[in-house]
């Protein structure tokens, strides 16, 4: 990985009636390569003559082919603050830029399949916001204002089927059209929002506030998705078979556009309450929104025969009712607080039954959970800290869900499997942390700094498909080490840091290899996962001007 990065802020008039600050972020990312293996071969997989050379043993080295990866990000934010009265307006214009290309092989084996495939996005965003902040010395405190928002996202994608289809025989010889033929997609959105805000907090006592709030917001937004399907120069093949193939793996030709406009009012209420000046109770509701918008890679049309595909996806919802408590005194912290969502029309991937996936509101979801932290400063020099979570985050309605290798279908038309009831994906029962840190004076300037740490999980699904009991990332704890000497004010510092000294092979996402099934004919699969960093260790050198 090459990263660059750059972080500028500006001020203007820190004494005035009018006050200025530019925040400017330019980040640069390359990644070359991918942490990816192959595993956990089942059914007919290996004898598969296709497969007799994939290497599925966990031995830290992949087989998978290029993934080269660059993304730039340009960020700035002006904010004016000017002083109305006892009142303070804010004017805050924002500009956001990203732009990301990657080259990458899609099938993660060394077989000249899905290799050279390329994707990109790039993506303009515009902002202004006024907000009105009223004096915060009376028991009654406001703000209002208004959001604008203008947007604008291009993507673009290219499948590359290799000369590895041109060698199907037998019953797969049917496959061999797709050999040296490709799939060009282009993507186009609009969106502009505005919306309008306010929020209220009244002192009912010295001790007891509430605060009520609402905003309310309206967004356009235009979409439109082109897939072409071509025939490279030695496939001699006859353009309407190629494409007619391409279908078998439910990909086809096709143009579609929209346009569509949203409202969503969004409210919240908190009531705080000072139990001791140390310890404040808290509880609170809020309603959240994920706004709709328009599928960027389905692989055919909503109203395609036999695998509809998607395009225009609603809004998602959700509730939330939080409580809890706060505690802070000069050597000790602590919090701990109880929440519970209700998530409706949930914007969900849903597998297509070939090689991709569509995003629609196909499924609802309940989470709850109890989370606690804690700070503990022991004399001048040691602090010792930690968190703890659990988490209950199961699907209440999710009737198409992607089966997994071995489990019949129950859910028809569409031969999907019922997810509802079942716990979500990366979603761990339990989580948490602890570490010590020790810091302590070198001469007028330097001071030394020791920490250790430790991040434990219980075991969590890895992969979209809920149901599928190899994609397990079983439970694990992690130890990390940090020790540097620098300048008191962070001038500068050198430091010796440790990562995952314990060694744990941890997968981070996992599925089901593509195309294995279909060149199997159902009766094999294999899986393929992303891991974290086995156990590091660098030097880190910094400097602040």
């Amino acid at each position: 990985m090459d990263t660059k990065f750059f972080r500028g802020t500006f001020s203007l008039g820190k004494d005035g009636p009018v006050t200025a600050s530019l925040k400017i972020e330019h980040a640069d990312f390359a990644v070359l390569g991918q942490a990816r293996e192959n595993l956990l071969p089942r059914g007919t997989y290996s004898a598969s003559p296709f497969f007799t050379t994939i290497d599925t043993t966990l031995d830290g080295r992949s087989q998978s082919g290029v993934f080269d990866s660059r993304t730039k990000i340009l960020n700035s934010t002006l904010d004016i603050d000017i002083e109305a009265g006892a009142h303070t307006v804010n004017l805050i214009s924002g500009f956001a830029h990203y732009k990301s290309n990657e080259i990458l092989d899609v099938d993660y084996t060394a077989l000249p399949m899905l290799d050279g495939t390329n994707q990109g996005e790039t993506y303009d965003q515009l902002s202004q916001e006024i907000r009105l902040t009223s004096p915060g010395d009376g028991p009654f405190t406001y703000l209002a204002g208004v959001y604008f928002q203008t947007s604008k996202l291009k993507a673009r994608d290219t499948v590359v089927f290799g000369d590895f289809f041109k060698t199907l025989a037998g019953p797969f010889a049917g496959f061999r059209p797709l050999g040296d033929s490709r799939s060009d997609r282009q993507f186009l959105q609009n969106s502009d929002l505005w919306s309008g805000f306010a929020q209220g907090t009244y002192a009912i006592t010295d001790q007891l506030r509430v605060t009520a709030g609402v905003r309310y917001s309206n967004e356009k937004k235009s979409g439109n998705r082109d897939l072409v399907i071509s025939a490279g120069p030695t496939n001699l093949t006859p353009i309407n078979i190629v494409r007619a193939v391409w279908g078998a793996v439910r990909v086809v030709n096709h143009s579609i556009s929209g346009e569509f406009s949203e409202n969503v009012t969004t409210p919240m209420a908190n009531i705080q309450y000072d139990i001791t000046p140390e310890l404040m109770a808290y509880a609170s509701y809020a309603k959240g929104a994920k706004a709709g918008g328009f599928d960027i890679r389905s692989n055919s049309l909503p109203t395609t025969p036999g695998f509809p595909g998607a395009f225009q996806f609603r809004p998602e919802k959700a509730d939330n009712y939080e409580t809890g408590l706060k505690y802070k005194s000069r050597n000790l912290s602590f919090a701990v607080n109880y929440y519970n969502t209700t998530y409706k029309d949930l914007q969900t991937l849903t597998f297509d039954g070939g090689i991709g996936f569509n995003v629609d509101n196909a499924s609802a979801a309940k989470v709850s959970g109890v989370e606690a932290e804690g700070r503990v400063a022991i004399g001048d020099h040691l602090q010792l800290s930690g968190a703890v979570g659990y988490l209950d985050f199961k699907y209440t309605d999710f009737l198409r869900g992607q089966c997994p290798f071995g489990l019949a279908p129950n859910v028809q038309p569409g031969n999907f499997c019922n997810y509802s009831g079942a716990r979500a994906t990366m979603a761990p029962k339990w989580t948490g942390n602890v570490a010590a840190d020790f810091n302590y004076p070198v001469g007028d300037n330097l001071q030394i700094v020791f920490n250790v740490n430790a991040d434990f999980s219980s075991r969590y699904q890895t992969s979209a498909n809920v149901l599928d009991s190899s994609t397990y990332q079983q439970g694990y704890s992690k130890l990390g080490a940090r020790l540097s000497l620098g300048t008191i004010d962070d001038g500068w510092e050198l430091a010796l840091v440790g990562r995952n000294l314990t060694n744990e092979r941890i997968i981070l996402t996992a599925g089901s290899l593509p195309l294995a099934t279909t060149l199997t004919g159902n009766t094999g699969v294999a899986n393929t996962g992303i891991f974290d960093r086995p156990r590091n260790v660098a030097l880190q050198a910094s400097m602040k001007f």
